[in-house]
């Protein structure tokens, strides 16, 4: 005998207190009218009802198991189904058979579909077919929105985290990650294999990362304009980048490559996208420069007088000028009237960096060669060592003013490489490459 109390929630019935029962008995023509919507054979005491949002299926049955789970069957609302070899619609039905099915949870109960999959006989062919499953896929058990709750925590959480929470098995977690990331680039004209074409953005920034540390590397290649990875490949030689570039499908539409100082990007770029503009970015540029600051400090601290006064003192010089309070530019000051080699060299690193603020496509070179000319006149060693870079780099480097006001610079892909060294060290690294690329691409980070 049903219990008085009984309580309908997403189309499944629960059990409730009384005084739910109470409140359920002013709602108690809502809820007929809902449930004669969705097709299902609810009791007249039922009350919230929230639709099944399957298309395509229709509820016969429904139960709550002792274990806690909700069990619903469910069966096509179409009465007929067309062949797989002749299309023709065929309502002769064979057998049913069913086959159980995982779906999203409702709340806090786990909800097993049990599908009551209908086989149909043609006549025009004389063959046994199955009706297609809309729901979950061929031969798939769990339900495509399923796969997609679980794909989208997955990209940016451990597999393991995932699986625990959701009660699944990890490799179901991993398949479901490359699912939805499949399904997003598929729309976007993309694919996860290696070899497909890629789309030709007009702005192109390219980097590597470390799958491990001084032995495997990745290049990483994203559309600058769009904000998004479109590559990535194996390698960092110059053969693996021209490689990759080669997938483009519209080389001449690329107008500029943004990237740091590597010989190695910026041949394959000229081998490949000859009319592209290469653009030295320019925070890599000032790092350059605050490398060799870096080591006069460490010159500095290093002798007599440097080693008390300048002992956790290094970020007043590390620092850009505007991030300093009073208190810390005056110390800074005071140091830099000691030691004259570490004042010239944070003075010719905000140089620079003034005159990347400042400088326009007509002034730039002339800011460049008064630069280099004041650090070659009054620079310390260290820093004077680093011009050679200027003379190599230099069309790259004034080719930066070109795109103002863009100000086109390789800081998204820094984030995603950021971002990708986070995953790697959450997960411990990742022996499946696919599956890192999988969520390298598929992240909107």
């Amino acid at each position: 005998m049903a219990c008085p109390s009984s309580h309908r929630i997403g189309n499944y019935t629960i059990r409730a207190t009384r005084r739910q029962a109470r409140w359920r008995q002013h709602t108690r023509a809502e809820g007929v009218r809902q449930a004669q919507e969705v097709g299902s054979e609810v009791s007249i005491k039922a009350g919230i009802t929230v639709p099944l949002a399957l298309p395509g299926l229709r509820i016969v049955q429904q139960r709550h198991t002792v274990e806690g789970e909700l069990e619903v069957t469910v069966i096509g609302t179409q009465t007929r189904a067309p062949g797989p070899q002749c299309g023709r619609l065929s309502a002769k039905q064979h057998d049913v058979r069913s086959r159980r099915k995982r779906d999203v949870t409702l709340g806090a109960f786990p909800v097993t579909l049990i599908l009551r999959k209908r086989r149909f006989r043609c006549v025009a062919c004389a063959r046994v077919f199955t009706e297609v499953d809309h729901a979950c896929g061929w031969r798939r058990r769990p339900t495509t929105r399923l796969r997609e709750t679980l794909g989208e925590p997955a990209q940016s959480r451990p597999v393991a985290q995932v699986a625990a929470a959701y009660q699944v098995g990890a490799r179901l977690v991993r398949a479901c990650v490359e699912t939805v990331v499949e399904q997003r680039l598929r729309a976007e004209g993309r694919s996860l294999d290696e070899t497909s074409a890629l789309p030709t953005p007009r702005y192109l920034g390219i980097d590597e990362f470390a799958r491990r540390k001084g032995q495997r590397y990745d290049t990483l290649l994203c559309d600058l304009e769009g904000r998004r990875a479109l590559a990535v490949s194996a390698g960092r030689t110059q053969a693996e980048v021209a490689q990759l570039l080669e997938r483009l499908d519209d080389p001449e539409r690329v107008e500029a490559v943004s990237m740091d100082m590597s010989l190695t990007f910026r041949e394959a770029v000229r081998l490949c996208l000859p009319r592209a503009q290469i653009v030295a970015d320019h925070l890599h540029v000032v790092r350059h420069v605050g490398k060799a600051l870096a080591r006069v400090f460490r010159r500095c601290a290093q002798s007599t007088a440097g080693r008390a006064a300048l002992r956790g003192k290094r970020h007043l010089f590390v620092r850009r000028r505007e991030a300093l309070a009073p208190d810390e530019e005056q110390a800074r000051a005071t140091l830099a009237a000691t030691f004259p080699d570490l004042a010239a060299a944070w003075q010719a690193k905000e140089d620079l960096r003034a005159w990347y603020a400042s400088a326009s496509a007509q002034t730039a070179a002339a800011g460049l060669d008064a630069w280099v000319a004041a650090v070659t006149q009054a620079g310390p060693d260290e820093l004077r060592r680093t011009l050679s870079a200027f003379t190599t780099w230099r069309e790259e480097i004034l080719a930066f003013f070109a795109f103002l006001p863009l100000r086109l610079s390789n800081g998204f892909v820094e984030g995603k490489n950021n971002r990708t060294k986070a995953l790697m060290r959450q997960a411990y690294g990742y022996r499946n490459r696919r599956s890192l690329r999988a969520r390298i691409l598929g992240s909107d980070i």
